[in-house]
C-alpha cells in the first residue's frame, strides 16, 4: 500500500462523515455516501430484464458467489447488491464498491461464461486492498472505535454501534493498533 494511504483514509473518512453530518455517529449509513458520489443501488432483483433463473442462481444456489458489483452505463455508476447476505455484509459491500468510486478505481470488467454466467473478468489486488481499506474506515474510523471499545470493551457490542460484523471491528482493533493502546492503558492502570 503507498505511503500515507491509510492516513488519507482517515482523513477522508471524516471528511464525507463531515459532509454528511455524521462526524459523531457510530452508525454510517452508505446510502447516503453513494447519492454523495453519484452512484445509484440498486438490489440484484431490481435489475431490468434479468431472467428468474438467473435470480435463483446469484441468490438462492451459489449466493456466496458475489457480494456486489458496480458498473457503468451511458456515464451512469450502478452498484448492484446481492440481497441474500446479512444487512452487515451488503453494508460493508456497498461501501466497499464506493470507494473503488471514490479511489478513481477502474470498473471490473465483467463477460458472460459459456453457460450464460456473469462473470468478473479481472480484479486488480492493489486496488481491491485500498478499497478495503477505505471501506472499513468509512464503516468503522479509528477515532470512534477508540470511543466505542474503551466504553464497551467489547467488540461485539461495538459492532453492534457500527452495524457492522464482529470481524471487521477485531480487525480495525488490530490493525488501527487499538487494541495495542487498549491493552497498555489497562497495565498502566493496575
Amino acid at each position: 500500500m503507498r505511503r500515507g494511504f491509510k492516513a488519507w483514509c482517515e482523513r477522508t473518512s471524516a471528511e464525507y462523515r463531515q459532509s454528511l453530518d455524521l462526524s459523531d455517529e457510530y452508525y454510517f449509513e452508505p446510502e447516503l455516501l453513494a447519492r454523495e458520489v453519484g452512484v445509484t443501488v440498486l438490489a440484484l432483483e431490481e435489475l431490468p430484464g434479468l431472467a428468474q433463473s438467473s435470480i435463483h442462481q446469484l441468490t438462492i444456489a451459489d449466493p456466496d458467489s458475489w457480494s456486489a458489483i458496480t458498473v457503468e452505463a451511458h456515464g451512469n455508476r450502478v452498484t448492484v447488491l446481492n440481497p441474500a447476505h446479512s444487512e452487515a455484509r451488503i453494508r460493508n459491500s456497498l461501501t466497499h464498491e464506493l470507494a473503488h468510486v471514490i479511489l478513481n478505481h477502474s470498473l471490473a470488467n465483467v463477460g458472460i461464461s459459456q453457460e450464460g454466467l456473469l462473470i468478473q473478468q479481472s480484479c486488480d489486488p492493489e486496488q481491491e486492498e485500498e478499497a478495503d481499506w477505505l471501506s472499513s474506515t468509512l464503516l468503522v474510523p479509528r477515532n470512534l472505535l477508540v470511543k466505542a471499545y474503551f466504553k464497551e470493551r467489547c467488540a461485539s457490542a461495538c459492532a453492534r454501534l457500527f452495524g457492522v460484523s464482529t470481524d471487521l471491528v477485531n480487525w480495525r482493533l488490530r490493525m488501527t493498533g487499538v487494541l495495542t493502546q487498549a491493552r497498555r492503558r489497562n497495565l498502566n492502570l493496575s
